[in-house]
């Protein structure tokens, strides 16, 4: 088996897709397949001996967990990825752009060294690993499993390598993409509201003094043109980063509805810097503060 043709296949669960392969660059191909992984809870009552397994009898328990997989995405092991990701954070990288785009509940459950419609019948055992298991705080507006667009996929091909680069030159932006992406995974509200305000923090902070006002308006001043709504969205903001003062420095749990808000104001703002290429400077921040630079917002296709 050459260098070249070997992969890591993610499974991508809550999604699907239709058509024909698709080539996201650089080796990486996204098609439809399917597999389900599945997890139930069991219990044993006599302690196992030594280097072996509990003896039975076992029973059920309640819980476990079940995805269905309807994605696959098969990136190259060997070779160079942009930005020097791994194969691993290529994945992660991919699926985080994606649950940024729109697909907030989008999981990679699984990942496996070969093709999960091969995996059945290979005369190899597969690789099979536990890649994302922690459901998401969103959820889709309807039952239906979402249908990956052709739109937002055209743009996944054309942002992921320079975002890759970005992440490389620009540390803060790394940080805050990884903790846009944490912050959503079901978990304790006023924990995931720290994490989301602290990667806004890295990207909009002068320093360390002066947070809430500073921060609030380069958001405000970032994200909206001058004039009423920018002065709306600076108090919105400085209300967040109040829910967020409160969850930091009190024993009370944060309320879901800061943190979701929290979340989309960093989503827009790490669409709006990959959208464009580029991280603002302090100096940009200031510029748009101060001259009134009209901005307006963009979103992915």
């Amino acid at each position: 088996m050459s260098e070249s043709s070997v992969k890591t296949f993610a499974g991508l669960s809550r999604v699907t897709y239709v058509g024909e392969p698709l080539d996201l660059g650089h080796g990486i191909v996204l098609r439809s397949t399917y597999a389900h992984l599945f997890a139930a809870n069991m219990m044993a009552f006599a302690r196992a001996p030594e280097g072996k397994s509990n003896p039975p009898p076992w029973r059920a328990a309640r819980g476990g967990f079940g995805y269905d997989i309807e994605v696959e995405l098969a990136v190259p092991t060997a070779g160079k990825l942009p930005g020097g990701l791994s194969a691993e954070d290529a994945i992660w990288l991919i699926a985080a752009l994606l649950r940024l785009s729109e697909y907030t509940y989008l999981m990679v459950p699984v990942i496996s060294d070969i093709p999960f419609d091969a995996a059945a019948v290979s005369e190899r055992e597969p690789l099979l690993q536990p890649f994302e298991l922690e459901p998401r705080i969103l959820h889709p507006a309807a039952e239906k499993i979402a249908r990956l667009s052709v739109e937002n996929l055209s743009w996944i091909e054309y942002v992921w390598p320079r975002t890759a680069e970005l992440m490389r030159a620009c540390p803060p932006l790394n940080l805050a993409l990884r903790a846009a992406d944490a912050c959503t995974v079901r978990g304790r509200p006023a924990s995931a509201l720290l994490t989301a305000w602290g990667a806004l923090e890295e990207l909009f902070a002068p320093s360390r003094a002066e947070l809430r006002f500073r921060v609030s308006a380069h958001i405000a001043a970032y994200l909206e043109p001058v004039g009423p709504k920018r002065l709306e969205t600076f108090k919105t903001v400085a209300d967040l980063y109040n829910a967020r003062s409160k969850a930091a420095h009190t024993a009370q749990n944060a309320e879901l509805g800061a943190l979701v808000q929290s979340f989309i104001l960093l989503r827009n703002a790490l669409i709006r810097i990959i959208d464009e290429g580029e991280v603002p400077t302090q100096a940009d921040l200031e510029r748009r503060l101060f001259c009134g630079d009209a901005v307006t917002t963009s979103s992915p296709a």
